[in-house]
């Protein structure tokens, strides 16, 4: 059985919400709190809050922020973004955040993973994974895409498994932000060489775009972003949600497979 999963993935820049075009191109959306609020009205399956600026200003997470946060929602939360070491984690689930999402720390602090599973278990750790195709590979970047990492793709996932993460997620950065469907040949790529599930982002347009990935794919969760503050050709600002009986259809039709 596949327990679909579909989950806004909102950007954060000095303690706003923003969405970016391939991680570039940030452009002001609003109150985070007003955001957050809503989804957790509407029932969305999980938030995850990325901190865009915390990594290459070398910031923590806004603690203050996450508390706020959780008093205005009642939902599984994962956090990422200025996490570059144990204390860090420990400080963002002492504080209500369920799950931390790694990223750069992943290649920089090579033991943080294994370490996070051990104290937290792996159903607390997420490894982040910010992909290009270049000349027709594709590989890993960090630090919002400015510097591309020598380890292929596959092997930084098989080694996120084995440090003990609980699930990947992975955007296609090229893809991000522009509305064009996901990337279906990454995910096809990529979807049998590891056993712990991978949250695609990256190219969401609408449920069409939601109902081919997972259509083509064995891929079980799908993150969005400007699906869920866009609305219209103009991509006017609404943060919005799929109805609960649209959400029902797709579970309905992917669940028995």
């Amino acid at each position: 059985m596949r327990l679909i999963r579909i989950i806004p993935l909102l950007m954060i820049k000095d303690n706003n919400l923003y969405k970016s075009k391939q991680f570039k191109d940030f452009n002001y959306i609003g109150d985070i709190y007003n955001a957050v609020k809503i989804f957790s009205e509407k029932k969305a399956h999980e938030i995850i809050l990325l901190d865009v600026d915390a990594s290459n200003n070398k910031k923590k997470f806004n603690i203050d922020l996450i508390k706020k946060i959780r008093q205005e929602i009642f939902i599984p939360l994962t956090v990422g973004g200025g996490i570059n070491n144990i204390d860090d984690v420990s400080n963002l689930i002492e504080n209500g955040v369920e799950k931390v999402s790694i990223n750069s720390a992943f290649h920089f602090n090579k033991r943080l993973v294994e370490e996070i599973s051990q104290k937290y278990g792996s159903q607390s750790t997420t490894v982040s994974i910010d992909v290009k195709k270049i000349n027709d590979e594709y590989r890993a970047f960090i630090l919002n895409g400015k510097k591309m990492i020598d380890t292929h793709l596959i092997e930084l996932l098989k080694k996120a498994e084995g440090d003990g993460a609980g699930e990947i997620l992975l955007t296609n950065i090229d893809k991000e932000g522009m509305q064009s469907g996901y990337d279906i040949e990454l995910y096809q790529n990529i979807q049998n060489s590891i056993s712990i599930p991978i949250i695609a982002h990256g190219g969401c347009k609408n449920l069409s775009s939601i109902n081919h990935l997972f259509e083509n794919t064995s891929i079980t969760t799908a993150a969005a972003s400007s699906f869920f503050v866009y609305y219209g050709s103009r991509n006017a600002v609404l943060i919005n949600y799929p109805l609960s009986e649209d959400i029902d259809v797709i579970m309905d039709n992917f669940k028995q497979i």
